[in-house]
């Protein structure tokens, strides 16, 4: 007799898409990128973070394409500084662009695809100094039609332009030392931007007689300088100063120093400037 079979059973073949990773279909994932999910990236590379007013400031955009392909209309770097607007008793922080770049014309980014975009930017001889903690930053947006904007910021550090690092040596020489620096909202004499640096300094031990302290707005030009000069400022505050109303008695100097009185140097800056302060001049 022969023994018994061992039972058999026959089983289909699975269906093959359960032996395959699913894709994910392209129209669900153009929404996804649409709103910002799987969409491209940017990463701004500084050369150095650290610029001078009036100098270069050279880096490279870094694109990596998403999960689909995307048109990039344009890439722009904007110039930002961070300015206080006073209403009453508040204070609110605002946000303004000083300068603009456009650093690409329109192309189609695959995906996972990497690009680098080199550039090389003179920054303007009026961007605000980072003295004292005032912010400036490069804000990189990439325009993409019908999809949230990735964007990317770098903080940099903004040393004085040459014209104003000489006034500055200057008034320290006199004896001011520095108090605070920040950036207000006032229409800076005929400027696009909304807002004006202030500067303030106190008066130090070598300084002999009024003024005890010292408002400083200055508006550096690529051949000159020119300066607002606030002598123990009143209670008016800003917008009084910008618009010419007077100021305790009219304690308040509107100059222009040109290239050559600059070039003089340190020391015959910081006469002009006592002259100034003196009501000499």
């Amino acid at each position: 007799m022969k023994g018994r079979q061992p039972d058999t059973q026959s089983f289909a073949a699975p269906p093959s898409g359960l032996c395959r990773p699913q894709r994910t279909p392209m129209p669900f994932m153009k929404m996804l990128a649409r709103l910002g999910i799987g969409s491209a990236r940017v990463d701004t590379r500084l050369e150095h973070d650290t610029v001078r007013a009036g100098g270069d400031l050279r880096g490279l955009v870094h694109v990596q394409g998403g999960h689909t392909p995307q048109r990039i209309d344009r890439i722009d770097l904007h110039l930002m500084a961070q300015y206080l607007q006073r209403d009453n008793d508040r204070r609110s922080a605002l946000n303004a662009v000083v300068r603009t770049w456009r650093i690409s014309n329109p192309f189609t980014l695959q995906p996972r695809e990497e690009r680098e975009i080199p550039f090389s930017l003179r920054v303007p001889a009026h961007t605000p100094i980072t003295e004292r903690g005032t912010p400036v930053w490069i804000k990189t947006a990439l325009d993409i039609d019908n999809a949230l904007n990735p964007e990317d910021s770098d903080r940099i550090h903004v040393l004085p332009h040459p014209s104003l690092q000489t006034v500055l040596e200057a008034v320290q020489q006199l004896g001011f030392q520095w108090r605070n620096a920040y950036c207000e909202a006032g229409s800076p004499l005929g400027r696009d931007e909304p807002f004006v640096q202030e500067l303030e300094f106190h008066a130090g031990p070598e300084w002999k007689g009024p003024p005890r302290t010292l408002a400083l707005l200055p508006f550096p030009q690529d051949d000159a300088l020119e300066l607002v000069l606030d002598l123990d400022r009143g209670p008016r505050g800003l917008t009084s100063l910008l618009e010419g109303t007077p100021l305790d008695g009219g304690r308040r100097h509107r100059r222009v120093l040109s290239s050559s009185d600059l070039s003089s140097g340190t020391g015959a800056v910081a006469a002009l400037l006592t002259s100034y302060l003196r009501g000499e001049a």
